[in-house]
């Protein structure tokens, strides 16, 4: 998105150029089983939209100039609404004040208040109609939080509408990985430049086991030892540790916190390995054609297949371009123009808050995206 500054400082600090490992901004499409209902705009990019009002008629089409919020998003996505009446979309219009109103207050139990209440309580008191929260705001939370709104904290939701929609205009505008993974254009050059200027060992792949901890003279605990397990299957030991920093997801804190007594001894480590996790299934799928689509990112709205999962659907090929990396090959010979040889699209389809469809086969899962989402 655009309001990464620490992403933009990590490819200053290599030396990557950003239009290198980035695409463009680009539009997100939502689709319902009736077919697109809406398309976020890249606001950036935004223009004024027709307005057949007197003065209005002649800025049409101009670029749209950076306008308080929400006055700049409202105006940039007038005109890209399908399907939603516009009294629904104006619905919208109490929420967003409360959420000024509620985030530009310093009095604590105003947050409280919020954070106790759900995100679904809060869309009706403040008379958001039903038809914008399930076609729109839910996918939209489902997807940006992973959680339905009634399993969500109103604050929490109201951060996420206040960044997304308020804060800056041109916030939201998204942008994807140009080649590869996050992993090979971002991760990769950061470890070859901690290797190389701070001689550093880099074990990628490596699993964490049983982190052991001493007590000092002064009486604070600390990491004198640690194990882990190399992607060949043998199991390694660091005495003298400096110092751990535990940077996982719930299911590796439950899974380090389990083969390490001394972690799981102390409160704050056996909470965090007790938060709830939240299922992802992520899938790729090559197809025999090229599929062509308005926006390469999608969101799947209010589908009975989904299951109460948010999904989305990226065209790779559009994003990264059709080239022998996505279809696992490489060029036949040095400088060999993979352009043209293209043999359809590969699509990236994702499920967040997944558990209904875990239980499903691979198979199950390919047939509920090719014969029911991806056709609509």
């Amino acid at each position: 998105m655009q309001d990464y500054p620490n992403i933009n400082a990590l490819c200053q600090e290599l030396g990557l150029v950003e239009s290198d490992v980035f695409t463009p901004f680009t539009n997100s499409s939502f689709y319902s089983p009736e077919g697109l209902e809406a398309t976020a705009p890249v606001f950036s990019e935004a223009r004024l939209p027709k307005i057949p009002l007197p003065f209005f008629d002649q800025l049409s089409d101009q670029p749209l100039p950076t306008l308080p919020s929400p006055l700049g998003q409202v105006l940039a996505t007038f005109p890209l609404f399908e399907r939603l009446p516009l009294l629904d979309r104006a619905s919208v219009v109490g929420l967003l004040l409360a959420t000024l109103d509620c985030l530009g207050s310093d009095d604590e139990t105003v947050f409280e208040q919020y954070d106790r209440m759900t995100a679904h309580e809060l869309f009706i008191r403040f008379g958001v109609t039903e038809r914008l929260v399930r076609d729109f705001l839910r996918p939209f939370v489902l997807v940006c939080l992973f959680k339905p709104p009634e399993e969500l904290s109103a604050l929490v939701v109201m951060e996420l509408l206040y960044f997304f929609t308020m804060a800056h205009m041109d916030s939201f505008d998204v942008r994807w990985i140009r080649n590869g993974t996050v992993s090979d254009s971002l991760i990769a050059p950061l470890a070859s430049k901690l290797i190389q200027e701070h001689n550093l060992t880099v074990l990628g792949g490596c699993r964490v086991g049983e982190i052991s901890l001493c007590q000092g003279s002064d009486g604070r605990l600390s990491a004198y030892r640690m194990t882990y397990t190399h992607t060949s299957g043998e199991r390694n030991e660091i005495y003298d540790v400096d110092g751990v920093i535990l940077a996982l997801g719930c299911k590796g804190m439950e899974s380090v916190v389990k083969s390490s007594l001394d972690l799981a001894r102390l409160p704050v480590f056996s909470k965090a390995a007790s938060l709830k996790g939240i299922d992802v299934i992520s899938t790729r799928i090559w197809f025999d054609r090229v599929v062509p689509t308005r926006t390469p990112a999608n969101v799947f709205s209010r589908f009975d297949a989904l299951r109460g999962a948010g999904g989305t659907f990226f065209m790779l090929d559009q994003l990264q371009g059709n080239g022998p990396e996505l279809w696992g090959e490489t060029p036949a010979s040095e400088g060999d123009d993979y352009e043209g040889k293209s043999r359809g699209s590969v699509v990236a389809c994702d499920f967040y808050n997944a558990g209904a469809l875990m239980s499903l086969s691979d198979e199950d899962i390919i047939e509920v995206l090719t014969k029911e989402l991806l056709p609509r």
